[in-house]
């Protein structure tokens, strides 16, 4: 059946007694007894069946697209659900991502104490020294040993390296650990004060 445009029930009954359907009712009369009125009363009654028909179409016309817009708002949601749902998956997936990616921070005991002071550094040639179980003056361990060998490595890199005998062959070794400093101090003649400090940093290294 062809879809219906408009309501049934807006049409407007036709009058089929007018002179307008005289000619129809002449045709339907033909050469039977019956008169204008009663064909009249007829197109009247067919008519108003044709427009029972059409508005029952109509109801259930209706009806059907209300379905099928009830149908499709119901797929639109689920769409626009699933749409949302795959985004946050892809949301969650890249916060995660960049999480792994993010430097991880070492676990720390609260309440632990935090050292405040630094060991003096002394200079590669006494650690040199003392790895090889040689002789160094302790002056090397003490404050202004280990300010002298600060200064030194502001100038003089650690990885510069020289010729050195090593049982008969040549050898590269680096620089600060064969190279004594002119202002060493002799252990007779370092004062108390910076060989008892000398001493102290001079137990750490070797202990270490």
């Amino acid at each position: 059946m062809a879809r219906i445009t408009t309501n049934p029930a807006l049409d407007i009954q036709p009058d089929f007694s007018l002179p307008t359907f005289k000619l129809l009712r002449n045709r339907i009369i033909g050469g039977t007894q019956t008169t204008h009125q009663e064909v009249a009363a007829d197109l009247i009654a067919a008519w108003q069946q044709d427009q029972n028909l059409r508005s029952i179409a109509w109801v259930e016309q209706e009806n059907e697209d209300t379905r099928l817009a009830a149908e499709a708002a119901q797929a639109e949601h689920e769409h626009l659900e699933q749409e949302c749902l795959r985004i946050e998956q892809e949301a969650e997936a890249e916060l995660c991502e960049v999480e792994k990616k993010k430097p991880k921070i070492n676990n720390f005991k609260s309440g632990m104490a935090v050292g405040d002071t630094l060991t003096p550094r002394s200079s590669q040639y006494a650690i040199h020294k003392l790895k090889t179980f040689e002789y160094v003056e302790l002056w090397y361990f003490s404050p202004d040993g280990c300010k002298e060998t600060s200064d030194e490595a502001k100038s003089t890199a650690d990885d510069t390296y020289g010729f050195a005998r090593v049982d008969n062959f040549i050898a590269l070794k680096p620089v600060a650990s064969f190279k004594a400093s002119r202002k060493a101090i002799q252990d007779h003649s370092l004062k108390w004060r910076q060989f008892d400090l000398a001493k102290n940093n001079f137990l750490l290294y070797i202990n270490n």
